[in-house]
């Protein structure tokens, strides 16, 4: 591994495209705090409308991060325990959204690692807050091309550095505005680069730091403990059945252990408001009976793929009808038994492997944020790109490696994708997480039957041969 890293220090073209990456990076990030050029008064300029209606480009870091980090050090606020305020004046947004009042009064509503990795920097600067979300950001790549370094050639893994590097998405949310998905996006990723080594101690460990950057993670988990069960219990001191048993409890106490122990002492000195903001509640769930007003989604409201009902002025039995999976819990909880039940029947037919375990997360990651009930922002869909990057090599890496043009046109697809993706108005933009959804779960089944196909042909070959030798 040491020649491999010794390959990425000295590549002259990956060292230039990552530092353009950087270079991007804070050239939007000071952009956004120096000039202010993201109005936070509301008006009915088209300038205003198109960015809220459109990109999004939430000011969470100036209003949120930094209010946290200054109440925190000069007012003795502490998360869990108190409310934080925020002054009219720093967020007349959500005053003429929202309330009347001239100050807000919110909960905290991010997991307690969070709230250390913007304070551990404030001790020495509040405008040093963006270290740590910067940093994690410029080592996905990184991470990616040590990830696929390991798992084929270095051709490939220069691919998936330079189309995560580049990514629209990538380079504006998660850097350029230093929103919270560039800590659970690195954490993630390095989960899944410790399952694909079989390193699942490690793994669990790492996932457990993802959820305690962002509790949204925890829907990942039923896949995650279920594959690395299903692969370590082989143990044949014990009868298979009760080895699942074992290895299931083993690694799902410690991941319970480590989750504890992150929200120590929150837990214990605030137990019922500690767990109510981690649920972290948005807008108000319709109940059981269709006669719930569903809102409209105005700035700052989170989004669910069922909104684009507004602008065809759908009744709102429609909007029951196409939600209930959302605001029941019905869609997640479903799609938690059907994965696992996946897992557990592909092992028994001998085919789950790692690829096969991507896919299921690819699916698992898809569906759960669009089933999620409190609804989505699109800065959280900065998640996907490593991720899709890494379905794209796994899947394609035979013509990334020997085709220049293929990895070309990846990279411009997965990039131009990201573009449309960011230019879509609120209410459907999720439409097209829909669709490359199911071209994902197109080309997996094709790409599933080739195999098989493959297969089933080099034994009748096998078959022949033994056969003529006899």
């Amino acid at each position: 591994m040491e020649l491999k890293w010794r390959d990425l220090k000295s590549n002259k073209k990956l060292i230039f495209v990552l530092s353009i990456s950087i270079c991007i990076q804070i050239t939007i990030f000071l952009i956004v705090q120096l000039s202010n050029w993201i109005s936070q008064k509301p008006d009915d300029g088209f300038w205003f409308k198109f960015l809220t209606q459109t990109i999004e480009p939430y000011s969470d870091y100036k209003i949120w991060y930094q209010t946290f980090a200054k109440q925190t050090l000069y007012e003795n606020w502490l998360p869990y325990l108190k409310l934080f305020h925020i002054e009219l004046t720093e967020a007349e947004w959500y005053h003429y959204w929202f309330v009347e009042n001239e100050d807000l009064f919110l909960n905290f509503i991010y997991p307690p690692f969070f709230y250390y990795i913007l304070i551990l920097p404030s001790f020495i600067s509040i405008q040093l807050m963006f270290l740590p979300l910067l940093i994690t950001n410029v080592l996905l790549p990184i991470l990616i091309y040590k990830f696929l370094n390991n798992s084929f050639n270095q051709k490939v893994a220069e691919w998936g550095f330079i189309a995560t590097a580049i990514n629209p998405l990538y380079l504006f949310y998660s850097g350029g505005l230093a929103l919270n998905s560039s800590l659970i996006t690195f954490f993630f990723v390095l989960t899944l680069y410790f399952i694909s080594t079989s390193r699942f101690g490690y793994s669990i460990v790492s996932f457990a730091v993802s959820i305690l950057f962002k509790q949204i993670m925890i829907f990942l988990a039923p896949p995650i403990i279920m594959f690395i069960t299903l692969k370590s219990a082989i143990d044949k001191k014990y009868p298979f059945l009760n080895n699942y048993k074992k290895k299931f409890f083993f690694y799902s106490a410690i991941l319970g252990i480590i989750l504890f122990l992150g929200s120590l002492p929150w837990f214990l000195i605030a137990p019922g408001n500690y767990l109510f903001t981690m649920i972290a509640p948005g807008v108000e769930h319709p109940t059981l009976v269709p006669t719930f007003h569903f809102p409209y989604p105005h700035y700052h409201y989170p989004i669910f793929w069922y909104d684009f009902l507004y602008s065809l002025k759908a009744p709102t039995f429609l909007f029951w009808i196409f939600g209930f999976l959302n605001f029941t819990y019905v869609g997640i909880i479903s799609l938690e038994i059907v994965i696992m039940k996946i897992l557990y029947t592909w092992h028994n037919k001998g085919i789950l492997n790692w690829v096969k375990f991507l896919d299921i997360i690819m699916y698992s990651t898809f569906l759960s944020y669009l089933f999620f009930p409190r609804g989505l922002y699109k800065y959280y869909f900065t998640f996907y790109v490593p991720l899709v990057v890494l379905w794209v090599c796994f899947h394609f890496s035979y013509r990334l490696s020997k085709n220049n043009s293929k990895g070309t046109t990846w990279t411009l697809i997965i990039g131009l994708i990201s573009i449309i993706f960011m230019l879509l108005p609120r209410t459907y933009y999720l439409l097209l997480i829909w669709g490359v959804f199911f071209y994902i779960l197109k080309k997996n089944r094709i790409l599933t039957e080739k195999m098989l196909n493959d297969t089933s042909t080099e034994n009748v070959s096998m078959i022949s041969q033994d056969n003529l030798k006899k």
